[in-house]
């Protein structure tokens, strides 16, 4: 069995989670290159497989497997599964991960349909770390949305980071990609990865 199986859910689209499940998998895969990671592309969009197939066509090798299914999945040490949003009842019966990871975007109404997929796996028992995404923090109304979530993880809009990596077939964990924010957006995934490891340990 997998040490580690992270759903990563919204019930909105359009929230990152491709994004943020691709560099949850390579950081597990880059802090320990023994480690075996398994991303499951489980949204019908199969964002997480196109860009499995970009890395390729560049040349480049993943540093973990992508796979549309969690057939194989004990075979490996982290399982991370790419979810397609759908309704949060639904949700609650088919997420089985240890933690739920979910990204929020900074808007009413992002913010409200969210809130309530995380109010019904929360009243079934599971963990859930909410993750604000694509925070502005010169933008006043996104200053006072973080100010709900004090103490915890959230990612910048870090355009260069986090789209031009995914455009190229990489990640924020590749090396010599020479783009701009990559470091910041690396200490921004690693405080999500901290934040959700310990929510698995309690």
């Amino acid at each position: 069995m997998p040490m580690l199986t992270v759903d990563v859910w919204s019930p909105k689209g359009g929230s990152g989670k491709s994004t943020l499940s691709l560099n949850l998998a390579a950081f597990f895969a880059a802090e320990d290159t023994n480690r075996k990671v398994l991303l499951v592309d489980a949204d019908a969009q199969q964002s997480s497989r196109a860009w499995e197939a970009r890395c390729k066509g560049f040349g480049l090798v993943p540093a973990f497997d992508v796979a549309a299914s969690d057939a194989r999945a004990d075979r490996y040490d982290v399982v991370i599964v790419d979810h397609a949003p759908y309704a949060p009842s639904v949700a609650a019966s088919t997420l089985k991960g240890d933690v739920i990871v979910m990204p929020v975007l900074p808007s009413f109404f992002d913010a409200a349909s969210t809130f309530r997929g995380l109010s019904e796996l929360q009243e079934k028992g599971r963990r859930v770390l909410l993750v604000p995404n694509r925070v502005e923090t010169n933008y006043a109304s996104d200053v006072s949305f973080l100010a709900d979530h004090l103490g915890k993880p959230y990612l910048k809009r870090r355009k260069a980071a986090y789209q031009q990596t995914i455009q190229r077939g990489l990640t924020c964990f590749d090396h010599k990609s020479g783009l701009r924010g990559l470091e910041a957006a690396r200490s921004e995934i690693k405080r999500v990865v901290a934040s959700l490891v310990d929510l698995a340990a309690a």
